[in-house]
């Protein structure tokens, strides 16, 4: 770590200023600060288009484009015909006393008849555990309270999967990757990586399953992207690799591996070796923006094809109209702020008292 982010100079309060002396040269020195950004950029897409091998990976290649635009016809066709379909979910929680309620909604969509079609399923529940007594009740509320936000995830995202896969379509995108992080973990007490890898094997097996990724902490990778031109795609590493660094980490990289007692590891390792060098991850471009994508190594680029097709619906952000439309559905049916008025306007018809009770202090300041 460099010193000038050792802890003790960024608390430093000759680093601070007031906000008139703050304001007077700000667009100065956030200017200065992009260009040096797009100008580091610059120089990495430089390095990297020099290397010959990073080079040949980048498809479409010249002499394929005749193939390139039948596969891309062939794309068309499938998403139009309405073989394909695009999954994609939303979570709405609520923290109390008496335990979490949380609303999961997962939408499928898909084109026919020159339009977009879609179909909508929600669950809804009370995450609290039956109890013997009071105490044992608010014993166990403890263990669910400090969870809940990773378990909710964890349910909504198995339900996109499972929804994937029983979906009459050929060809099914996923918003994320293929076995995300909150199904990998297995999720403490609740003891999920049984199911989760195994719904993993699945989806792999499937062949048609995609994931596309829209946020990652991969920027190597988005910075990587940027070689790539409009319409161009690049394999850049397999999903072997990935559930490997998550695994063991990397003390290079300040990143410790998974947690996990030997029975778990053992599982876990068995299915990197049995499954994951079957994905690969790769990146493409349609808009100003690089995205990730998680496709079977038998269908790689006629993937590629399927997902670049259907982002030039929307050339600007260049990502999969499906996902995003399902993701539309998801937002303006399933608000979370709808959910939690809901929630909160039966609490106070039943006891003003327990309201000022359950709500959040934060919520109550005011504006």
């Amino acid at each position: 770590m460099s010193k000038e982010f050792d802890f003790s100079k960024l608390v430093d309060f000759s680093n601070w200023m007031d906000f008139d002396s703050f304001m007077q040269d700000f667009d100065v020195r956030l200017d200065k600060d992009i260009k040096k950004s797009l100008e580091e950029r610059r120089k990495l897409r430089k390095i990297l288009l020099a290397n010959p091998k990073i080079k040949e990976a980048i498809r479409p290649h010249e002499k394929d484009m005749e193939k390139w635009e039948s596969l891309l016809e062939w794309a068309g066709k499938e998403l139009f015909g309405g073989n394909v379909c695009g999954v994609d979910g939303t979570v709405s929680h609520y923290p109390m006393a008496s335990g979490t309620r949380c609303r999961i909604g997962i939408v499928a969509t898909s084109y026919k008849n020159n339009r977009i079609e879609k179909v909508l399923y929600v669950s809804e529940r009370q995450l609290a555990e039956k109890s013997k007594s009071p105490m044992e009740h608010f014993n166990k509320l403890l263990r669910s309270h400090r969870i809940s936000n990773m378990l909710v995830r964890a349910i909504m995202l198995y339900g996109e999967r499972q929804l994937a896969l029983q979906r009459p379509e050929k060809w099914k995108f996923v918003h994320g990757e293929l076995l995300p992080y909150e199904l990998r973990t297995g999720i403490g007490a609740y003891r999920a990586l049984d199911v989760s890898l195994e719904m993993g094997k699945r989806l792999i097996e499937e062949k048609t399953i995609i994931g596309v990724i829209e946020d990652t902490q991969r920027l190597d990778l988005l910075n990587a992207g940027a070689i790539l031109e409009r319409g161009q795609y690049m394999p850049v590493t397999d999903l072997k690799g990935e559930l490997r660094f998550y695994l063991d980490g990397d003390e290079k990289k300040g990143r410790s591996g998974a947690h996990f007692n030997p029975k778990d590891r053992e599982t876990f390792e068995k299915f990197i070796d049995d499954y994951a060098e079957n994905i690969r991850i790769g990146i493409f471009r349609v808009g100003y923006k690089p995205f990730l994508f998680q496709a079977h190594k038998d269908v790689f680029d006629e993937a590629a094809a399927l997902f670049i097709k259907d982002s030039l619906n929307q050339p600007m952000r260049g990502f999969p109209l499906l996902i995003d439309y399902a993701d539309a559905v998801c937002s303006k049916v399933l608000s979370a702020g709808d959910f939690r008025k809901q929630i909160t306007s039966r609490i106070a018809k039943i006891s003003p008292d327990a309201l000022g009770f359950e709500m959040m202090a934060r919520s109550t300041r005011r504006r």
